[in-house]
This record gives C-alpha cells, sequence and structure tokens, in this order.
C-alpha cells in the first residue's frame, strides 16, 4: 500500500492518512463487499455498504483506502492481461488528480468519487496517454472522456483502436462516443476557430445536445452555484460564455461519435 501511495505521488498527508487507517481494518470480514467493485451488475450496491461500513467517512478518505486496497488485486488482474505499469499508473492517477483538484477548488483533501472509481477498479475504464476511456458492454462502445490535464492539441484518439484490438479484441472497430461540454456547438461561437478545443471538436460528429444540462459549470467554473453575474473571467472561454449566459444564450452538454477524420 505504501508503494501504491508513492508510485501514485500522493500528498504526504494522504498517505498517512490511508497507510493509519489501512492498518484498522479487517479486510476478511468486508471481502464480500469488497469483491462486488469488479462487477459492474453489483458494484453500485457494493459501493453503498462500504460506504456504510466505513461511516461517518465525511471526506471519502476511509473509502479512498479500501479503493487503494482493491487496486492490489488489479494491478495483479492487469499483469495477467500482459498491460503494462505505465498504463496502470496512468489510469490509477485518477486519484491523486481528483483529490487534488478538490484541495484546490474547496481548500480540504477529499475523495468524492469512488461511484465513479469501480470503472477503474474492475478493469472498464483505462488512460491512454492523455485520454481515458470506457468499454461500455451494453452495447459495445467507447466511450471517451477527457481528463482535466489532457493535451487536446497532440492528443491521439486513434491510440485507443490500438489498445482494444490488442487487450479487448471484441471492441475492435467500435464506435467512439463521447459526452462532454466540448461538443456544444456553442463553442464555435466563444472561441478561435484555431483553438484547441474547436480542433478536437471537429473530430466528433455531434448528434444530440442537452441544453437545460448543468453539468458544465463543474468543469468550466467548479461551481454549478454560482449566479451568473458572478462568474469568474480567468480565461477567455469563461469570460465569453459569462456574457453568453447573461444575455441568455443556452449552453449545456453534448453528445458525439468519434469520425476517425484528421
Amino acid at each position: 500500500m505504501k508503494n501504491l501511495c508513492e508510485k501514485l505521488n500522493f500528498d504526504d498527508y494522504i498517505t498517512n492518512i490511508v497507510l493509519n487507517y489501512d492498518k484498522t481494518i479487517n479486510y476478511n470480514k468486508i471481502q464480500d463487499k469488497i469483491n462486488m467493485l469488479y462487477d459492474k451488475n453489483t458494484w453500485d450496491n457494493g459501493i453503498k455498504q462500504l460506504e456504510s461500513y466505513v461511516a461517518p467517512d465525511k471526506n471519502g478518505l476511509k473509502m479512498l483506502t479500501i479503493c487503494l486496497h482493491c487496486l492490489l488485486k488489479t494491478y495483479n488482474m492487469y499483469k495477467q492481461k500482459g498491460i503494462n505499469d505505465k498504463i496502470f499508473f496512468d489510469t490509477m492517477g485518477f486519484l491523486p488528480r481528483f483529490i487534488n483538484e478538490h484541495k484546490k477548488n474547496y481548500g480540504v483533501y477529499a475523495f468524492t468519487w469512488d461511484w465513479w472509481f469501480v470503472r477503474q477498479i474492475s478493469m472498464f475504464e483505462f488512460r491512454i496517454d492523455d485520454f481515458e476511456f470506457e468499454f461500455m458492454g451494453d452495447n459495445k462502445t467507447i466511450s471517451l472522456h477527457i481528463p482535466s490535464d489532457a493535451d487536446l492539441k497532440n492528443g491521439k484518439i486513434d491510440v485507443i483502436f490500438d489498445f482494444a484490438n490488442k487487450y479487448y479484441p471484441e471492441y475492435k472497430n467500435v464506435n467512439i462516443i463521447c459526452e462532454t461540454w466540448l461538443l456544444v456547438p456553442e463553442l464555435k461561437k466563444l472561441l478561435p476557430e484555431n483553438s484547441n478545443i474547436i480542433n478536437f471538436q471537429n473530430q466528433f460528429i455531434i448528434n444530440k445536445v442537452d441544453y437545460d444540462n448543468p453539468d458544465f459549470m463543474d468543469w468550466i467554473y467548479y461551481n454549478r452555484d454560482i449566479e451568473y453575474k458572478n462568474l469568474p473571467e480567468n480565461t477567455t472561454l469563461q469570460k465569453n460564455l459569462k456574457q453568453h449566459l447573461l444575455s441568455g444564450g443556452k449552453f449545456g452538454w453534448a453528445y458525439g461519435i468519434y469520425s476517425n477524420i484528421e
């Protein structure tokens, strides 16, 4: 567990809390609940049961400890499949990234994403270079996710196909779909046509826009509870989108399919 924390570059504060709590857990007692996290059909129930077991857990660091414990098994699963350590640690970098962003935005370390992280634990979601992606079993598609530190200018979406063809051949040549604020068409009115965001958007066929979805506020302004008139203007996008919203314009969330066009 200590090596895992070090490899993930956790802050010493987080590492110490994790290692201290790890010593107090009787994992044999909760193994049945932990096993549920490796199955898509049971992981939601497993998370609920584990959250109940560790309560109170105000900042989620007890659940973080259990998630890290789960990764010890996941690491062996990677080895069995032949997936290299770089992909493992890049994928699990989800943890420090979100914990550190919570500290930056709210002033305190917290882990509130256990409900999502089951995808990484169970090997449904991976990160290759700049992009995260999830294998969607219900309809055999790959869902593309864009991390906050992704390089939209140089990131290559096609590497996902190489990974799928090698390790998950049942997903060979399936559609890559994406649901994100980055695909909202109004961005072309708010940003220069040569911006990295527009170049990324141009790689997709946009087939749906939900103009009533407020999730974009969490990613662009890091808080959905701010009145439009008080929105920050630290970037060109924040400034232009603020004026767009104040003038009655809509934004929202969009859905698209990767078109594989350079």
